[in-house]
């Protein structure tokens, strides 16, 4: 069985067709998926799912991407103490088996959001991660040095998942340490991804989860199709050849690591 780690399922692409594509994740053998969190909207959207769905797991946070609209309302401490309600009161409720961290969180620096803002949103649902003794879901875009330099100055040491990793050995072996496994796929399914595939094989399967950050990031192939978990399928295949093993290993290796992210 596979874990799909990343998948958007809460987004409107969905809302008409969601029993079908998650028939169709089953039948491909994803025994679970994990919803990361948007914003405070699509929290909403996510618990109604997990209530519907035993199979769904879900973390909250504010992502990147999407902060701008909120921060024109809101000041950052209240964003944060909302985050920080939010959690205690799933960690109490009836979802609290389904919620397992917090995220997506990150810093992107082809936004036009401050940076500055990013990085306090970030450090500052660390914080929360840290004290509710959760794993964090990171997104990253062109700031694998500032992610790594703040995990380490927050002295956050919870763990999670790195979001569509991209870049060499070294950025991969930096997160390693820090406690993170490496969130894999559509990606290594094309041609150009060749320099992550290589980082890949230097640092082992034993650090890979997989994903396919439906509906986006589609798998070779596809181009122009809405992504969905049953193709994480693609991200399997190409995983056995890279590292040489039937795909019954990989399925099996990367739950396992699935589970110790979110143990």
């Amino acid at each position: 069985m596979k874990v799909d780690t990343h998948c958007h399922l809460d987004l409107s692409v969905f809302a008409e067709d969601i029993d079908e594509v998650l028939c169709r994740a089953t039948q491909a053998g994803v025994s679970e998926c994990i919803i990361p969190a948007i914003d405070p909207a699509h929290w909403q959207k996510q618990f109604t799912l997990a209530r519907t769905y035993p199979h769904i797991r879900f973390t909250l946070g504010f992502h990147p991407y999407f902060l701008s609209p909120l921060l024109a309302k809101y000041a950052v401490d209240q964003l944060i103490s909302q985050l920080d309600q939010t959690i205690q009161e799933t960690l109490t409720g009836q979802l609290k088996t389904q919620f397992i961290g917090v995220g997506e969180i990150g810093v992107d620096r082809a936004i036009e959001l401050d940076i500055k803002i990013q990085e306090t949103m970030f450090v500052e649902q660390l914080g929360l991660a840290k004290q509710y003794h959760l794993p964090v879901i990171v997104h990253h875009r062109k700031s694998h040095d500032r992610l790594l330099g703040l995990i380490k100055q927050s002295g956050f040491t919870g763990g999670g998942i790195i979001h569509a990793f991209s870049g060499n050995a070294l950025v991969a072996q930096a997160y390693i340490e820090l406690g993170f496994k490496l969130g894999i796929g559509g990606t290594i399914t094309y041609p150009r991804g060749s320099k992550t595939r290589e980082a890949l094989l230097a640092v082992g399967l034993e650090h890979c989860v997989l994903e396919t950050d439906s509906p986006d990031m589609p798998m070779y192939g596809r181009q122009g199709q809405r992504n969905e978990p049953a193709f994480i399928t693609d991200v399997v295949t190409v995983l056995a050849d890279l590292f040489g093993v039937e795909e019954s290993v990989v399925e099996a290796l990367t739950t396992q690591n699935t589970r110790s992210v979110f143990a």
